[in-house]
């Protein structure tokens, strides 16, 4: 059986969350005012570079105030048998879309720099939403369920359902509403898939790297047109999110929610 650690102060930890959103939207719009985000369609280096940048420094921050990335001991839950069949789902489910993805993305005959300059914006959103959502958000969650007995479902829950409401932010540079509420409810599902590899490496870099791969996309920085596809997305995300239940539900089993008894009681 494995005990849940959260370290960290839980005020300073919301503190940090908030101050590290208001941060991140102010410099981001500023950057979009002041820096040149697109020459002919392209995303320029130096937008790139100033969000990769912005990104480290908050990501770093955010770090100082959930210490540590281990949220297991003893050492991570890793591969066990009552998760291992619904985790191997999840990872198949992002490799198969990586592939179709990256082929299709290959297939377009990018330039190098303009692939490094996507890829660098793509790496800016997976450090900043990973640090945040799958470590400070996540240490904050655990922090308030870990004395319940499905303490790992209800911190994912949590911790996805507010990087879903994060996409809500799209609606104020005139995108759909329909469109919006597609990309916070895939979000959702999306974080419950991060939030399982999160709790079986018992760190971030796994779920960082994936997230980056994911949001390497040419129209990474543009707005989504039309109202897009509810049938589509329900078809294609429901299993996942049905799988990443299965999977937090199982893992709570290798979880010893018995407070520790200190000397003297």
């Amino acid at each position: 059986m494995y005990k849940l650690k959260v370290a960290g102060d839980q005020r300073w930890k919301l503190v940090a969350i908030v101050g590290s959103l208001v941060i991140f939207f102010g410099v981001s719009n500023s950057l979009r005012q002041s820096v040149t985000m697109t020459d002919h369609g392209i995303v320029t280096l130096t937008y790139a570079a100033s969000r990769l940048i912005l990104a480290l420094v908050l990501g770093l921050a955010m770090a100082y105030f959930f210490k540590k990335v281990r949220i297991t001991s003893p050492g991570s839950i890793g591969y066990q048998r009552p998760i291992r069949t619904w985790l191997a789902l999840i990872l198949f489910f992002f490799i198969s879309l990586l592939l179709v993805k990256l082929g299709v993305i290959f297939s377009m005959g990018f330039q190098p720099a303009q692939l490094f300059n996507i890829a660098l914006i793509a790496l800016s959103a997976g450090i900043f939403e990973e640090t945040l959502c799958r470590g400070l958000l996540f240490s904050f969650f655990l922090g308030i369920f870990q004395s319940k007995n499905q303490s790992l479902l209800w911190t994912a829950v949590s911790s996805s359902l507010v990087f879903g409401l994060l996409h809500l932010s799209h609606l104020f540079n005139g995108q759909s509403v329909q469109t919006t509420m597609q990309q916070v409810f895939y979000a959702f599902v999306i974080g419950m898939a991060f939030s399982a590899i999160r709790i079986s490496t018992n760190g971030i870099w796994v779920g960082l790297v994936i997230h980056s791969l994911i949001d390497f996309d040419p129209t990474i920085t543009a707005q989504m047109q039309g109202n897009g596809n509810w049938a589509a997305a329900v078809i294609v995300f429901t299993p996942l999110l049905l799988i990443s239940l299965v999977y937090l539900v199982k893992a709570n089993t290798l979880i010893d929610h018995r407070p520790v008894l200190k000397l003297g009681q």
